[in-house]
């Protein structure tokens, strides 16, 4: 037993096994009848003027690195220099709810989203920080900082996989996609973007990606292997295939390794349809849609997530790191100001624009998050450190009531005044828009009942 928030959890003790199912592993869908009628029975009904089960989908857009809050969403223009930095607060399309100078699209799309202010975990290191962020639950070595461990078959479920799992794709598509890498400079693959034990069937769907330069391996060509309408491309499907699940490779019980036979196989049927071809082709948008999004790998991600949507995919992670990441240590202004800051409003705006334009928005929960925020003090090297005492995350859509703040830092945006929210809260919020009870229990794949999750849905938001 691992106590989390002050309560006893039973988390994922399955037999060992000599390594981890990895990150970059392939994905699949589909569920066992009995899991799928188990899913579906007794959930009651979506409609349109309840919360629980409001979305029929749900966009992750997670920021690896620790974006900083300070300079983003929750600015201090009253504070010391040394705490307020560089930038300014910007007015929005609300009135009183002020927004970085940096981020002016958003700005002009304040009345769609809501910024909640005072998030708050003790885990003040990446690769744990993300895992609770991603999971809804503190890692086991939540209290040895500097380590980044690799995945575990006993790691609990990425929120992917436990929607896969609870609320399965109601068409002939994967039913949780991963957009890019959570791996941290390279390093070993982070904590919580894996099935861990829920086993094999409910890894994510992921494209090749190229750590170091920050985008999917070629797009055109793993298109093109997917537009072969003839069927005769069979060795390059097998190669996307094999490129994503290598890792996967030998890490796996006799067993283990029969269900991921069984998952590549319908992952296989599933690249070889023509809906799952267009949904990954982004050169069938019109150029002025892909214009509005930007050319850069986060843009590109974004306009993928939208028609992942429309492909009736239930939850899609969106990675947003690279070599220059939100790790911002050094060069903070410097970095948001360039990059990082510019990509991410014209990406996200866009991304919130087309879907409230198509109609989507409104059962679409899009979820802005990072591993935790940044220090309130700006450190010589211009930068800010690792601070997940409080931070900021950004959820629009599915009947969120936008134009509105949750929550309250600080003077010093150091820890929260008023409203807390945890980790686990964010997750219970996006099983609830999705018709999944937090409270409720799943088996993981030795058919052991464990809890979905230990927090509490941000009801609200919907008020």
């Amino acid at each position: 037993m691992l106590s989390i928030l002050g309560r006893n959890v039973r988390l994922c003790d399955g037999i060992s096994r000599r390594e981890a199912l990895r990150v970059g592993g392939l994905g699949f869908t589909g569920l066992a009848l009995p899991d799928l009628f188990r899913a579906r029975a007794g959930e009651p009904s979506r409609t349109a003027n309840g919360t629980f089960g409001r979305a029929k989908a749900c966009i992750v857009v997670f920021n690896y690195g620790g974006p900083s809050h300070l300079d983003l969403w929750d600015l201090k223009p009253d504070a010391p220099a040394e705490i307020r930095g560089e930038f300014k607060p910007a007015a929005t399309n609300v009135p009183g709810v002020a927004i970085s100078e940096h981020l002016p699209r958003l700005a002009r799309l304040a009345d769609r989203f809501a910024i909640v202010r005072s998030v708050t975990h003790n885990d003040n290191d990446h690769a744990i920080g993300a895992y609770l962020a991603l999971t809804g639950y503190s890692h086991p070595k939540h209290l040895t900082l500097g380590i980044e461990p690799p995945a575990t078959p006993q790691d609990m479920p990425s929120l992917g996989s436990v929607v896969a799992k609870l609320r399965p794709a109601t068409r002939p598509v994967f039913p949780y996609v991963a957009l890019g890498d959570l791996r941290h400079f390279g390093n070993n693959d982070s904590l919580g973007a894996t099935a861990g034990c829920l086993g094999a069937t409910y890894e994510p769907f992921t494209l090749p990606f190229e750590t170091r330069t920050n985008r999917v391996v070629d797009t055109r060509s793993v298109t093109a292997v997917m537009a072969d309408t003839t069927g005769t491309d069979l060795t390059g499907r097998r190669t996307l295939l094999e490129h994503m699940n290598r890792s996967a490779r030998g890490l796996h019980t006799a067993a283990e390794a029969r269900t991921l036979e069984d998952a590549s196989r319908r992952a296989y049927e599933l690249l070889s349809t023509s809906a799952t071809r267009e949904a990954f082709d982004v050169a069938r948008e019109p150029q002025k849609v892909r214009d509005a999004y930007g050319s850069d790998p986060f843009a590109r991600n974004c306009l993928l997530a939208r028609r992942l949507v429309e492909a009736g995919v239930p939850l899609t992670t969106l990675y947003s790191v690279g070599n220059r990441d939100w790790d911002t240590h050094g060069g903070n202004f410097r970095d948001l100001k360039g990059t990082l800051a510019p990509q991410m409003d014209r990406g996200f705006s866009a991304l919130l624009s087309d879907l409230d334009a198509r109609g989507l928005l409104d059962e679409t929960l899009v979820v802005w998050m990072g591993d935790m925020g940044r220090t309130p003090k700006v450190n010589r090297d211009a930068g800010r450190d690792h601070w997940s005492f409080c931070y900021s995350v950004v959820l629009a859509g599915a009947g969120i009531r936008g134009g509105r703040v949750y929550g309250s830092s600080d003077r010093a945006a150091a820890y929260p005044s008023t409203n807390p929210v945890s980790p686990a809260d964010l997750a219970a919020t996006i099983y609830h828009s999705l018709g999944i009870d937090p409270r409720g229990q799943m088996t993981d794949q030795q058919g052991r009942p464990i809890e979905v999750s230990r927090g509490t849905p941000i009801k609200p938001l919907w008020a």
